[in-house]
């Protein structure tokens, strides 16, 4: 009996997989439009979340939305979330292009202190295993008269054919960077991470479930996040106006059960996360806007976790765009502008 879709809440209950319907049904479909919906009207509502700072010269906005009745009407257009939200919005531009002048490998940022926000959006350095691969979509033609009408690509292909080109254009780069292979790209420029594993893939670069675990320093344990990973480029045309987003959920799989062999040690957290990206002043730049409500789980309070956002995702800016920047080299330089 296929799984009855729940109306969509991004919070840190997890899903499991009774509640993912067949990936090859129009209600797989449904469940991830409607996960994407959801998604586009929380970072649309972040412009009147509460500001709380500016970091790194101004560049980078931190945003939250607090448990205050102040924004009891945005919650409720979100389907009534509870948790509390902290987010981040930065503009990112190419200056003229400039090809590095060595091949060294693009520094980590260094994780010297536990930080519960790290935990929640990093990935291994170290391991990246798939257990499981889905199947391919047809894609075929059909004669009409002397005419050959093509078929629409699946969200599957049209994924392939960008991986295949190379980046150049500023939102190009960041496709490449944060959508696609989101997970195997992190990892290389986080130095918390030590292992990812894909444990599901439900439709290709499009709803994968992973298990990340990340060290902390003593006394702390290493904690363990598994989520559902969705992907999607939300508008691919025209140039200046494409867009791609990713939601993280807390998920609960078979196969990575908590305190049970390699996890005995390991503490389980949770966290909930969107983040989009989408070309503004006619392409000529990017806004990114990241959201995200964590529990670090164990002893770690959450007033403790909540405290420790505003910096914590305000450093994945800076981190992603200087190995954005050596790895996909064309294009030159990026710049962040100050915020109004």
């Amino acid at each position: 009996m296929a799984p009855t879709i729940k109306p969509v809440h991004l919070d840190l209950q997890p899903l499991k997989p009774e509640d993912i319907p067949d990936p090859s049904s129009a209600e797989f479909d449904k469940f991830l439009n409607d996960h994407f919906e959801m998604g586009i009207k929380l970072t649309k509502s972040m412009s009147d979340w509460n500001h709380h700072s500016t970091k790194h010269d101004g560049t980078v906005r931190i945003l939250n939305l607090t448990t205050s009745s102040t924004y009891n009407d945005i919650r409720k257009s979100l389907n009534g979330i509870k948790e509390y939200w902290c987010g981040r919005e930065s503009h990112h531009s190419t200056s003229l292009p400039k090809l590095p002048t060595d091949s060294s490998t693009p520094s980590k940022r260094h994780s010297a202190s536990y930080n519960p926000v790290h935990l929640a959006r990093r990935l291994s350095d170290k391991i990246t295993t798939r257990h499981s691969e889905d199947k391919g979509h047809a894609n075929g033609n059909a004669l009409n008269g002397s005419a050959i009408e093509e078929e629409e690509p699946s969200e599957v292909e049209r994924q392939a054919l960008f991986m295949s080109t190379t980046p150049e254009g500023i939102y190009e780069r960041f496709r490449r960077g944060l959508l696609e292979y989101h997970s195997e790209n992190e990892r290389e420029y986080i130095e918390s991470m030590r292992e990812s594993e894909c444990l599901q893939v439900y439709r290709k670069h499009c709803a994968e479930v992973w298990r990340l675990t990340f060290k902390t320093p003593p006394p702390t344990n290493p904690r363990t996040f598994v989520v559902l990973l969705l992907s999607r480029e939300l508008t691919g045309e025209p140039k200046g106006e494409r867009a791609f987003m990713n939601i993280s959920i807390p998920f609960e799989h078979p196969d990575c059960p908590p305190k049970v062999n390699n996890e005995k040690s390991r503490v389980r957290g949770k966290y909930v996360s969107v983040e989009r990206v989408r070309e503004i002043e006619g392409g000529r730049e990017v806004e990114w806007r990241m959201a995200t409500s964590s529990d670090a789980g164990g002893n770690i309070p959450r007033f403790v976790t909540n405290g420790s956002l505003p910096n914590s995702i305000a450093e994945d800016v800076p981190s992603f765009l200087g190995w954005m920047v050596k790895r996909f080299p064309v294009g030159g330089e990026v710049t962040s502008r100050p915020i109004a």
